[in-house]
């Protein structure tokens, strides 16, 4: 199974990593809403990266040549507008590019919530102009107020945006986890500004991994599908994660070595490598994701593939090859990142 935010948008569904065993409220729609789900996230033969002013992080060389006068920046945190909660429920019209995991983070419900109010079996086919049932708040009068939540202990890196010729906008870059314990079911939101801070779009994604282990970074890939035409200031935030179970059955004890990039005649990069298991349990349903840089620390591409064998032995080593298509740009460096889940 394969996700690549830059192979055909026309792709079939995906799930999301290891997502048989997600437990938090939040479910992966990002990429399984009205855009469609499981994306590959390597850029196809016909991407391109436009040089305008609209670009955030803007590479050297034959990327992209930006203007010094218009350059994007990192907008200063704004408040993220809240609908107004009324005792009844609130009737929502779905927009072009909405997806349910938007939805409920605008209006600050669970997705199960929304799904349970509406009836929604499948949320990968809901339809534009579909009314849905925002369900009030669940507020039991014994409790307290629940208080502001503190700022989760994540740093967004590596951000780079990718224009694609069918006019949708890629946002790539990892999220480093630097505390003491594992986190899981990560939300970003990206933001997208004109020079007044006025809000022109928003969209938010799941981490392509479903765990960020304590001083570990793990990719993420937030797709606009209508994005503004031009944008001087943008915002990446963590809006949700939480600490991972005790008694999961993610699997971690993996490593790669001897990984290496070579550059093809198409124009694509083969990376090679081999994979092992240096645990004591066999593990099934391995996932590799590749992340492509640039010199900069930039990232310029990402695939996620499951491992063709079925179950990898304690104390094995297999070998993987991966195709990263990264547009008019040149890779100087890659990480290889792999989770699955002990065997039963």
């Amino acid at each position: 199974m394969i996700y690549d935010p830059f192979i055909s948008e026309e792709n079939g569904p995906t799930v999301s990593l290891l997502s048989i065993k997600k437990t938090a409220k939040l479910t992966l729609v990002v990429a399984c809403g009205l855009v469609g789900c499981g994306r590959v996230i390597t850029p196809t033969p016909d991407t391109v990266i436009t040089s305008t002013p609209t670009l955030v992080v803007q590479v050297t060389g034959p990327t992209l040549t930006p203007r010094a006068t218009s350059t994007p920046r990192l907008a200063t945190p704004v408040a993220t507008p809240t609908p107004t909660i009324t005792p009844t429920p609130v009737i929502y019209t779905i927009q072009p590019g909405d997806t349910l995991l938007k939805i409920a983070l605008e209006f600050g419900r669970s997705n199960e919530s929304i799904q349970e109010a509406n009836g929604i079996i499948d949320p990968r086919y809901l339809q534009i102009g579909q009314q849905l049932i925002i369900p009030p708040p669940e507020i039991d009068p014994e409790e307290p107020p629940t208080p502001t939540p503190t700022p989760l202990p994540l740093n967004v890196t590596a951000i780079n945006f990718q224009q694609t010729r069918q006019g949708t906008l890629w946002c790539l870059g990892t999220i480093y986890n630097p505390g003491n314990v594992p986190l899981t079911e990560i939300v970003l939101e990206a933001s997208l500004m004109d020079e007044s801070g006025a809000l022109l779009a928003r969209e938010a994604a799941f981490t392509q991994l479903d765990v960020a282990l304590p001083e570990q970074s793990v990719p993420f890939a937030i797709l606009f599908d209508t994005p503004p035409s031009s944008f001087a200031q943008y915002q990446i935030v963590p809006v949700s994660g939480v600490p991972l179970a005790e008694d999961t059955r993610y699997y971690f004890d993996l490593e790669t070595f001897d990984v290496r990039g070579n550059l093809q005649s198409t124009g694509s990069y083969q990376v090679t490598g081999q994979l092992h298991n240096f645990g004591g349990e066999d593990v099934e349903v391995v996932r590799l994701v590749v992340i492509a840089f640039d010199g900069e620390e930039r990232a310029l591409a990402q695939r996620q593939v499951e491992l063709a064998i079925s179950l990898l032995k304690a104390g094995a080593i297999t070998p993987f090859e991966v195709v990263l298509t990264i547009p008019n740009g040149e890779a100087d460096h890659y990480s290889v990142l792999a989770q699955g889940l002990k065997a039963e």
